[in-house]
């Protein structure tokens, strides 16, 4: 492998490296890119359309303990209007995630200093 040749023309670096360097970095690049687009498949995103309404999800989650899912959504619907209110299936998987992260929190041991 050589040394790369390090010149500025017209007030910009460049490097001059073999062409066979040259095409390596290239199909490196293009597998890279690859991965990627496959990594982002797997990762893990948010399904629930409450949590990309911060509104709607602080609403239902104030009220998650002291009424009926049902009641949950009737009142939703009342103050955001049906477009912006998720069903009663989406108010309780939600319930269901926002319970398991308090859970979390609450097992997380303090600091005894």
């Amino acid at each position: 492998m050589e040394e790369p040749t390090k010149r500025t023309l017209a007030g910009v670096e460049l490097v001059t490296i073999p062409v066979t360097e040259y095409a390596e970095l290239l199909d490196c690049r293009r597998r890279l890119a690859e991965l990627r687009a496959v990594q982002t498949r797997f990762e893990r995103r948010c399904r629930s359309p409450i949590e990309h309404d911060s509104e709607v999800a602080s609403f239902i989650a104030d009220r998650l303990d002291r009424m009926t899912f049902a009641d949950i959504r009737a009142e939703c619907v009342a103050r955001f209007g049906a477009a912006r209110t998720p069903s009663r299936t989406a108010i309780h998987l939600y319930s269901v995630r926002v319970r398991g992260r308090l859970g979390r929190l609450a097992t997380v041991p303090r600091d005894a200093g």
